[in-house]
């Protein structure tokens, strides 16, 4: 069962899409704070990680920043309402770890789907393979580039 990290400080957004992915078969851990984000990424064992941009205590570029460099196989996608280019290109320009962005609204379907597609490329190639900047890593960057 993959596990997912998601931060978001709005409750009923982070209720709400914590829901749609434990139904579809996720174990989901559910952070307030970027700072909190960090350190369960450095406690528990996480597939993905999804972060809103605004969190408080640490944005969610800094904590992608850390997380990134110190848990480089784990993909990060960024989920928030800032849709402005420059926020998107400050995003990704947080480490090649960051593999998508998606901007609220989303149906909740929208971000299983894209969920399930980041973590069927980890698990096609491996956490270590993409750890170590193979393919994996290309097919992930590519990703990224349908936003």
């Amino acid at each position: 069962m993959p596990t997912i990290l998601y931060a978001e400080d709005d409750r009923d957004c982070r209720e709400l899409f914590a829901f749609v992915l434990r139904r579809r078969g996720h174990l989901v851990h559910e952070a307030v704070n970027g700072a909190q984000a960090v350190q369960l990424v450095r406690d528990e064992p996480v597939d993905l990680v999804i972060l809103d941009l605004r969190l408080p205590m640490m944005t969610g570029y800094d904590a992608a920043r850390l997380i990134g460099k110190w848990s480089p196989a784990i993909p990060i996608m960024f989920l928030t309402a800032r849709g402005q280019p420059a926020d998107i290109e400050r995003a990704f320009n947080c480490g090649p770890a960051v593999v998508d962005y998606l901007i609220k609204p989303v149906l909740p379907m929208q971000l299983v789907q894209r969920v399930e597609e980041v973590l069927q490329v980890t698990r096609a190639y491996g956490l270590g393979t993409v750890r170590q900047g193979s393919l994996a890593r290309a097919e992930l960057t590519s990703m990224r580039l349908r936003v």
